[in-house]
């Protein structure tokens, strides 16, 4: 049984963000509020709110795991550089014409957007049908990190760590909509960032500080200190693919994405990307908890992990204090929390948005609306957990599985409808279809053995996509599009 000060912090953090999904839905009337919180959200909520949903259990789970294993590689290769990489990218090329055309055209969801820009419903079921393949990949990889969490800190069961986590994810979903995200995502990453001050100031104690554990890790392998290598770990076309998927494959992310419809004013959004990006820098002192412990193991004061993913749940045991430990516990799963959450609104709104009232023409009133978005949210996460019992393959590898996906389904054609154009439905169409379809294939073929490629399957089918939508964009006709006011004006410069 678990410490019951470590009971003690999870029951006031489980109290807290319960509450504020109550809070917040009180203000829940229609599925405008639902999916876009009444479009009144600050820069710093959005900030943080995109921060928090970034920052998965593949973050904190899965690489740490991976960098128990190899060292810095991870941390160099995935977190820091190309994390403030990618919030330039998203918020320079995204934040304003997707908030603008949002409400001008009335946009509620990503597939709403799509149909605007390219006024074809075809584009528009092919992002849904990506949108919903590539949220419940990536849930699970969010419910068995929580799983594994709870299995060796509560003294739970995996089981009952993802019916736990289920039940509280899905309640304050359920009742507070994108609202009730947003607000719990500003306090789960003020979590986060207190966990990972601590995670810091006791992990470098226990192995004699940041230089010792250097040392550590270079008896080791001396390849542990590099940001890549050739002979161990990840190579630099892994270096690359990290960079494809994570700094510019963040463009196709739906749960980063749809924060630009939220906020309240566009002006505001030019303070985001530096807040969220300090932010991150802050969260990323998590993943040397994986490098602490396999310093720690080298000095013989741990025994070796038989499990990777175990990295950040075993170091709270060894290392912090009950009262520490939960509250870095509670940060973990605040980042599974957050991502979870923000899927399940993203993933509620394709159903009722863009399947049931747009797709099969059927009118939902406000009521109807919101009652069939809160059932979805309440199926997909039951759908999700019983997947996530028998989880398919590590965490690591399961989340970068879906941010490929989602990255080479969805990227190319968002960018290119609002930035290029010349870009076209048919473009857009294949390169949707070819994008997810190809990640999915390259991806099974990489995990079953039949395939070894250098680049990350979903950083080919990413670039893939690219040529793809810019080669039938060209051989097909011009396609006027009512979204773009004109061949020399495009929507950026029309509300900076």
């Amino acid at each position: 049984m678990a410490h019951p000060v470590i009971i003690g912090t999870f029951i006031v953090y489980f109290i807290v963000v319960m509450g504020i999904g109550i809070w917040s839905g009180r203000s829940q009337n229609d599925i405008k509020d639902f999916f876009l919180a009444g479009r009144q959200m600050g820069p710093v909520l959005v900030a943080f709110s995109s921060c928090a949903t970034i920052a998965s259990g593949f973050f904190f789970v899965g690489l740490p795991g991976l960098s128990y294993n190899l060292g810095y590689q991870p941390m160099l290769s995935i977190p820091v550089l190309n994390a403030i990489l990618a919030y330039v990218i998203v918020y320079g090329l995204l934040a304003k014409p997707m908030r603008y055309l949002s409400e001008r055209h009335g946009a509620l969801t990503i597939p709403d957007l799509f149909l605007t820009l390219y006024e074809d419903k075809r584009v528009r079921w092919a992002c849904s049908l990506v949108i919903l393949i590539g949220i419940v990949a990536y849930m699970v990889s969010q419910w068995v990190a929580m799983g594994l969490m709870f299995k060796t800190l509560l003294g739970s069961t995996y089981t009952v760590g993802l019916i736990v986590g289920v039940v509280v994810v899905g309640f304050y979903s359920t009742l507070g909509g994108q609202k009730g995200n947003i607000y719990n995502d500003a306090f789960q990453m003020i979590v986060m960032c207190l966990g990972g001050i601590l995670v810091i100031v006791y992990g470098f104690k226990a192995v004699g500080g940041f230089t010792q554990m250097n040392q550590s890790l270079a008896q080791v392998r001396p390849e542990m200190l590099l940001p890549f290598s050739d002979n161990f770990g990840l190579s630099k076309w892994a270096f690359i693919s990290f960079f494809l998927l994570y700094a510019v494959g963040t463009v196709g992310q739906p749960q980063f994405t749809t924060r630009f419809y939220t906020i309240k004013k566009i002006d505001m959004l030019r303070w985001a990307p530096a807040i969220a990006a300090s932010t991150y820098v802050i969260i990323t002192l998590f993943v040397f908890t994986g490098m602490i412990y396999r310093a720690a193991e080298v000095q013989g004061i741990v025994q070796p992990l038989t499990n990777p993913d175990l990295a950040v749940t075993e170091f709270l045991v060894a290392f912090m204090p009950s009262g520490g430990a939960g509250l870095v516990l509670a940060a973990a799963v605040a980042a599974i929390m957050s991502t979870v959450s923000t899927f399940i609104v993203v993933a509620a709104s394709t159903v009722t948005r863009d399947i049931i009232e747009q797709g099969f023409d059927k009118k939902l009133s406000d009521k109807q609306g919101l009652l069939y978005s809160r059932i979805a949210t309440v199926l997909l996460c039951v759908i999700t957990v019983l997947v996530a019992i028998k989880p398919p393959d590590l965490v690591a590898w399961l989340g970068n599985a879906a941010f490929g996906f989602f990255a080479a389904g969805l990227g190319p054609a968002l960018v290119a409808g609002i930035r290029w154009r010349r870009a076209n439905k048919q473009g857009a169409l294949i390169s949707i279809l070819t994008g997810g379809g190809l990640s999915l294939i390259l991806y099974f073929l990489k995990v079953t053995g039949k395939i070894a490629p250098k680049l990350d399957t979903g950083a080919i089918a990413f670039l893939v996509s690219i040529g793809v939508l810019v080669i039938v964009s060209l051989a097909t006709p011009y396609q006027h599009r009512k979204a773009l006011p004109d061949k020399k004006t495009t929507v950026p410069e029309i509300v900076a």
